[in-house]
């Protein structure tokens, strides 16, 4: 399948599927997607209301789902849903994920502490992506959108092992998605984003010296990333995870 060139960001007429989208990054994203033209499918665990009236507000349709990401059976129902109330599914972007307890020591992090930021963060990740799929794919492609870590990069600059595994097993799986995609239009890219002031990393210890740039991330700097890598304006880009970290990583 030949991409079309790249140009200017007009979501007008595309159907997106935000997981994480109650608070923070995810709302941040829902908001920028719904300014450019999309109509908006706000999923979390939390109430997404809020997020979805934001999306309202816009003149955009949004959908508020309640959902389990580490359940594959209410993951596809999510999907199906969106594409019963708008006939397709053109942009995913997975944004959820928990932090753990990012000072536990090695010997103390349990099975049970793993497997669960490991299910929502990686696995659930993993499962959007697999509903996504068909939906895009009928669509004749369209984008997808991972949200890692520098933590991923670099093992974690305060977080735990857990955290940094899911957010490194993303990023790869970025890569194993974007090469299977492109025969059928989908592009598959992500984002590492550096310590952002959201309420996941409100009693984390991250200062604004550690960034070059003297201050911590906003959900905005996010965003507006996330809608460059959604939109035709990135339409030669494929498999990239791209680092917003502030100058904290530079490679």
């Amino acid at each position: 399948m030949s991409i079309a060139v790249s140009g200017p960001i007009d979501l007008n007429g595309k159907k997106a599927l935000v997981s994480g989208a109650a608070r923070g990054i995810g709302q941040a994203i829902c908001q920028s997607l719904a300014r450019e033209g999309a109509d908006v499918a706000c999923l979390d665990l939390l109430d997404c209301a809020e997020t979805a009236g934001l999306v309202d507000a816009q003149g955009r349709r949004s959908l508020s789902l309640v959902c389990d990401v580490r359940h594959k059976e209410q993951v596809q129902t999510a999907v199906d849903r969106v594409q019963e109330a708008w006939g397709g599914l053109n942009i995913l972007v997975t944004s959820h994920g928990i932090l753990g307890d990012s000072r536990q020591p090695l010997e103390e992090i349990s099975e049970a502490d793993w497997s669960r930021v490991l299910d929502v963060n990686l696995r659930g990740g993993f499962f959007l992506l697999q509903a996504a799929w068909p939906a895009l794919a009928a669509a004749g492609g369209g984008k997808m959108l991972l949200l890692g870590s520098i933590a991923g990069r670099v093992g974690g600059v305060l977080a735990g092992a857990p955290y940094c595994a899911s957010k490194g097993g993303l990023h790869a799986l970025v890569k194993w998605a974007a090469k299977r995609g492109a025969a059928d239009g989908i592009l598959v890219n992500g984002i590492a984003p550096g310590p952002v002031a959201t309420p996941m990393t409100v009693d984390e210890p991250y200062r604004d010296d550690m960034i070059p740039l003297g201050r911590l991330g906003q959900p905005q700097d996010i965003a507006e990333v996330a809608l460059f890598l959604v939109s035709q304006a990135s339409n030669f880009i494929t498999g990239n995870v791209l680092d917003v970290n502030g100058g904290m990583l530079m490679v």
